[in-house]
């Protein structure tokens, strides 16, 4: 069980800020994964709340000693858009209500991992249905919520017996907005303290750190913009604190 919480952009007003509670169980016998997702997104005016159940199957490859997992999601939140505070250029703008537009939004994700004791090679797609919200004025286009792909891959690479440094990449985007890279590099020391930095290709520098105790884990980041961005924000910080709850002798090494 996880809970996470970040704040970007601070010292900008309304800037994005994220809460979410997430959990996971592993059938192994049944090779079944079960997942859960809490989540409250804001930003600015416009606010998301809601619920996501997961599924997956784990396929073993024992040629290979790997394991390619099929993940599905279904979710459902409350988006919101309050426009009570807004101060327009252009008063009579046709889409602007000067209220507050809430719908129910259903959606779906998709994901396919392989994966290796020593490395691993992910895809997915989020916003599988790209709902279309009505902002409650016919004469304006709607506003579909875009599909979202990402790719990732990283390697594992031991040291010794008590340091590992795994590299890895994602790239994300979408069909209507430039792709975004980021290059990452780890640390582990005794499967229980990382730490780690990435580049993104937006020009943001982050650096990420943790540590493990007993079946407890507690991680932090901060991400700092090398754009115009950082002449009037500070950075973004993250924090997340976990439980193993049903953790036994040879579970819990993997670091989220």
């Amino acid at each position: 069980v996880t809970l996470t919480v970040r704040r970007q952009w601070v010292g900008i007003n309304d800037g994005p800020s994220t809460q979410a509670l997430s959990s996971h169980y592993l059938f192994e016998f049944q090779r079944l994964g079960v997942g859960g997702y809490l989540f409250n997104d804001k930003f600015g005016a416009m606010s998301r709340t809601g619920i996501q159940a997961c599924g997956s199957y784990h396929l073993p490859i024992e040629s290979i000693e790997s394991k390619l997992a099929i993940g599905l999601a279904f979710k459902a939140f409350q988006f919101k858009f309050d426009q009570t505070s807004f101060k327009p250029i252009d008063d009579v703008d046709p889409v602007l209500t000067y209220g507050t537009i809430s719908k129910f939004v259903p959606d779906a994700d998709l994901g396919l991992y392989f994966y290796h004791p020593k490395f691993y090679v992910g895809f997915s797609a989020t916003q599988l249905i790209e709902f279309n919200i009505d902002f409650g004025d016919s004469t304006v286009d709607k506003n579909a919520i875009i599909r979202h792909y990402y790719v990732n891959a990283g390697y594992k690479y031991a040291l010794n017996e008590d340091i590992e440094i795994e590299p890895s990449f994602l790239v994300k985007g979408t069909s209507e907005t430039p792709w975004q890279f980021d290059f990452n590099i780890k640390g582990t020391y005794k499967k229980s303290y990382w730490l780690g930095i990435s580049y993104r290709s937006s020009k943001d520098i982050i650096a990420l750190l943790g540590v493990k105790y007993k079946k407890y884990y507690l991680g932090y980041a901060f991400d700092y913009s090398l754009s115009t961005l950082r002449n009037y924000s500070s950075g973004s910080h993250e924090f997340m604190i976990g439980i193993n709850i049903n953790e036994g002798k040879n579970k819990g090494s993997k670091l989220l």
